[in-house]
């Protein structure tokens, strides 16, 4: 770009030495590129406070006359003025320096600025932000959001209208740009404080260097030029006082922080930070189910949390919980040019499997750089004995491209130079273990070489997304994945992935899909109860599978019946919960009985038990569950669905298992209808069968059944007995499940 400096037909004053008044109409051209203007950084117990006054840019225009110069460009505004004629010292300005001559062009400018520049208060921060966002969507060449971006933001904010607190999860697939759509909202919502909570230490530098700068976000003229970039803290240690703490935070717009570095300070010194925090953005949110992390968002019960992920499910099953806003699909994504395409290749070497693998990753990566392509090869193994193992196939078919291995256990100087090398080319070769993981960023990163293939969807889906991310400019082509086919247990949604011939770019859009839609359906059902209890979280409802089931003499019920029922002195949860749309009630029943080991009047026994009502309008049926694991609820059934309410009975329910395919029993009850001493006897093991001749079936009547088997694909077991009790060993992930 140039500067241009421009004056306005009309001047009333001395205009600068280089032109006469005549030649106001002239345009004098030169450039000029300005480094970064930091305020003076702040510690609080070495924890940094930065805020950046002037971005790295190029200047576009110098306008006015002298004494009321200023120089501007997609960043701002800042006052400028000829070498002979300085402004205040007390502020930022940009003087000017020409030739002796009039007419003569900008030679260069340069800062000036005080010493200490101290950073603008947050307030001062937010007042900037006031109208400062454009909707656009970036159509027809007009600056704006990506429409997964947009997408988001609008309802983020459409979620916040409501005063709802429950948790709002955003999905969107790697390379979609979730962090400036953090960026977005920020200046959109303009949040008195917000806390951005990551998993990593590296993850916790690059977000922060976003806010920092605002992303690309004034660059692209999506914010305008007035906003300020935030005041923007890390915590990396420990702070010892509770007041060091709040004087941190209260000096920043954004704090950046992982669970642990937050974790590492005394419980009031949390408390203080998190009190002075408004909005919580939860980065990677996946791993919000871990302690450290739902912690920290419980004390957000009341405020406004956003969590972001690509992948909305976990390796252990638990739920994120919360409520998913927005999902953009991954089919979009493809079909908008934010995830490339991927060519999967499964090798098969009943030798030497590794040397193949390396072989055939190492040519692609050859054949890529000779097409004009600046990419590196990632080598995917499962722990540092494996990388040592492995790294001399890539040295002596690769010495020139310097394969260099980085862990999570090296000294961090070393890690750093491994990055270095990379990133500056001196290698294209790098063995990673437990490394180069979420948020990590580096476009040219396409080739990946799996020697050891992740277990689980969640984890493939983040690992495969890091060389899917598509980026501007040509230097960089499709992705490479090249996986050794071994005998491994894997998820059972993955053996479609790693099939031989196997089509990525469609399995990984149907995998990621389906799972992101059985994430929806476990929002849309918590979102569907109309009532809750206070003093019983729905999410931490982990029911026992079991259950008898009744005949509906109509297809309605009336949950309602339940509260009556028990009465509102023996409910511990007031009101029930309830979600009509499903079908779905339950409550928590306390019980006080006399204590069975003596006679005492001064000591109760207090037992609470959950109950859950499923009503099936389809089929007229309803499911009771009670954590005792007991019992047949006859007269809970019959208040909430009337006179006429039927159990199912006898061998009829036995049909539960009439699914399960290569069904074993593992044990058996039976009553001797002729045998008054020995009415009842259990059959387990071997026994079960070896026990039973022709000639004793006739005598002897089943009371309950056990077996094991498969249903679609995934081993299950089951009991039932006549008197209608069905249940498996089995515990729910939650109360959808």
């Amino acid at each position: 770009m140039w500067v241009q400096l421009e004056y306005p037909q009309r001047n009333e004053g001395r205009l600068l030495n280089m032109m006469s008044a005549k030649d106001t109409d002239k345009k004098i051209q030169s450039s000029w590129h300005c480094t970064n203007v930091w305020a003076k950084p702040e510690q609080f117990e070495g924890n940094v406070v930065r805020q950046l006054i002037v971005p790295e840019g190029r200047f576009t225009y110098v306008n006015g006359i002298v004494g009321s110069l200023e120089i501007s460009n997609e960043y701002g505004t800042w006052p400028a003025a000829p070498g002979e004629s300085p402004l205040a010292a007390d502020q930022v300005w940009a003087r000017l320096v020409v030739g002796s001559k009039p007419g003569d062009p900008l030679q260069r400018a340069e800062w000036v600025r005080p010493v200490p520049l101290e950073r603008l208060s947050p307030k001062d921060v937010l007042a900037s932000y006031k109208s400062a966002i454009s909707f656009a969507d970036g159509t027809e060449g007009a600056p704006g959001l990506r429409p997964p971006q947009l997408g988001a933001m609008h309802a983020v904010l459409g979620y916040w209208t409501t005063n709802r607190t429950t948790p709002a999860t955003v999905v969107m697939p790697t390379g979609t740009g979730k962090t400036e759509t953090m960026l977005a909202l920020l200046v959109a919502a303009r949040p008195s404080r917000l806390l951005v909570l990551v998993p990593s230490d590296a993850l916790r530098t690059q977000v922060a260097s976003k806010f920092e700068t605002l992303g690309v976000l004034q660059k692209l003229g999506i914010v305008s030029s007035s906003a300020l970039r935030p005041v923007v803290g890390q915590i990396q240690h420990r702070f010892t006082t509770a007041s060091a703490a709040e004087d941190f935070a209260g000096a920043c717009n954004v704090i950046v922080t992982t669970p642990q570095a937050l974790d590492a300070s005394s419980p009031e010194v949390r408390e203080a930070i998190l009190n002075k925090c408004s909005h919580l953005f939860v980065d990677e949110a996946h791993h919000v189910a871990a302690s450290t992390w739902a912690a920290i968002r419980a004390h957000f019960d009341q405020k406004r949390v956003v969590q972001f992920t690509a992948t909305p499910f976990r390796e252990d099953g638990k739920h994120l919980q919360g409520r998913i806003l927005y999902s953009f699909p991954l089919r979009e994504a493809q079909a908008q040019g934010y995830f490339s395409t991927i060519d999967y290749a499964g090798v098969i070497d009943f030798v030497d499997v590794d040397k193949t693998l390396a072989e055939q990753s190492v040519a692609r990566l050859r054949d890529d750089l000779a097409s004009g392509f600046d990419h590196v090869l990632m080598v995917r193994v499962s722990g540092i004995p494996r990388a040592k193992e492995i790294k001399p196939y890539y040295d002596a078919i690769a010495a020139d491209m310097q394969p260099v291995i980085i862990n999570s256990q090296m000294a961090k100087g070393q890690q750093r130079e491994a990055l270095s090398a990379l990133r500056n080319r001196q290698s294209r070769i790098i063995i990673c273990v437990n490394m180069l993981g979420e948020g990590f960023d580096l476009p040219a990163l396409k080739i990946a070489a799996i020697h050891d293939p992740q277990r689980s969807l969640g984890v493939t889906l983040q690992f495969i997304g890091r060389f899917a991310r598509t980026s501007v400019g040509e230097e960089y082509g499709g992705a490479s994945v090249f996986v050794a086919r071994k005998d491994f247990e894997v998820d059972k949604r993955l053996r479609s992935l790693y099939a031989e011939d196997s089509d990525w770019n469609v399995v990984l859009r149907n995998l990621s899909e389906e799972a992101v839609e059985e994430q929806q359906e476990v929002s849309d059902f918590e979102e569907g109860f109309t009532s809750l209890p206070e003093e019983v979280a729905l999410r931490s409802l982990l029911p026992k599978m079991s259950t008898v089931v009744y005949r509906a003499p109509r297809n309605d019920w009336d949950p309602q019946n339940i509260v009556e029922f028990f009465g509102e002195a023996q409910l511990l949860t007031v009101p029930i919960g309830l979600n009509a749309a499903a079908g779905v009630a339950w409550c928590v029943v306390e019980s006080r009985n006399d204590v069975r080991w003596g006679e005492l009047k001064t000591i109760e026994e207090i037992t609470y038990a959950l109950y859950i009502l499923y009503f099936d309008r389809n089929s007229r049926m309803l499911y009771i569950n009670n954590s005792a694991n007991d019992g047949v609820f006859e007269d809970l059934a019959v208040a909430v669905l009337g006179e006429g309410a039927s159990r199912f009975t006898g061998s009829t329910v036995y049909r539960v298992m009439a699914d399960i395919e290569r069904l074993i029993p593992t044990n058996v009850g039976v009553l001797d209808a002729h045998d008054r001493f020995r009415r009842f006897s259990m059959h387990v093991g071997s026994d079960v069968t070896a026990s039973f001749s022709q000639a004793e079936a006739g005598t002897k009547s089943q009371t309950n059944i056990s077996g094991s088997g498969f249903r679609d694909g995934d081993r299950v077991s089951i009991s039932a007995s006549l008197k209608g009790r069905i249940w498996s060993h089995e515990t729910a992930k939650s109360l959808k499940h």
